[in-house]
């Protein structure tokens, strides 16, 4: 006698079909360690999300030294009571490993790869009057604060890449000699030239001086997520 526990409303055949269906209309799109499945034709076509971000993925790195550090609109000392405003530069320049480099991939014909070590600024504010720690008033080691800043990114003599940057700041260990600035980066419609309307959007990773009196002045930067420009 058949039991009613081991029958199923489908037969053999039609449970196999709609396993190979599945198979058949699932494609994976990779993102970091996630998996995102998206649809795709049985034809094995490409897999349509991809279409939308071909031309867009870079990595740059940059390298620069603080050339000032004071507090807004007054120009005293930086201190962790004040609000701080850094500028952060490097002439870069072909064969000096300093400046920003760009790298692209998928880039379309039009975007190209940009040369290495290019000249750039940072202008940086880092709000030493709002520690983001459970006391609000505690400057103390560990201590994070909110960031934002602008990057300019001399491309050529007629185009600047112009980057938007928000994030926070937090010491390294127990001192305030240096901060790991952690955020994101969109582009900023202030770009020119051939980089003007550029579409981009990422993360952004920089050991960066704290601009307190004493402390370092170089700076080390990692970008890395999507940059479209061109036609």
């Amino acid at each position: 006698m058949k039991r009613w526990w081991n029958t199923s409303r489908h037969s053999a055949p039609a449970r196999v079909a709609r396993r190979r269906v599945g198979r058949v209309l699932m494609g994976v799109v990779v993102a970091g360690a996630v998996s995102f499945p998206t649809p795709s034709r049985a034809s094995g076509d490409q897999v349509l999300g991809a279409r939308r971000t071909s031309g867009a993925v870079i990595e740059a790195w940059a390298y620069g030294t603080l050339s000032n550090a004071s507090q807004p609109d007054s120009n005293e000392a930086c201190d962790l009571s004040h609000v701080c405003a850094l500028a952060i530069s490097s002439a870069g320049g072909a064969g000096t490993g300093t400046g920003a480099t760009i790298q692209t991939s998928f880039q379309s014909a039009s975007q190209g790869q940009p040369p290495p070590n290019l000249p750039f600024t940072l202008t940086e504010t880092i709000y030493y009057t709002r520690p983001a720690t459970r006391d609000m008033h505690d400057n103390g080691p560990g201590a994070c604060y909110p960031a934002s800043g602008v990057m300019s990114i001399a491309i050529d003599a007629s185009s600047t890449l112009v980057l938007d940057i928000v994030g926070q700041v937090c010491q390294v260990g127990s001192s305030a000699a240096q901060l790991v600035f952690t955020g994101s980066y969109v582009s900023d419609a202030a770009s020119t030239g051939t980089v003007a309307n550029a579409d981009g959007i990422g993360s952004v990773n920089m050991v960066t001086p704290s601009g307190l009196n004493g402390t370092g002045t170089n700076i080390k930067a990692s970008l890395v997520g999507q940059l479209k420009y061109g036609s």
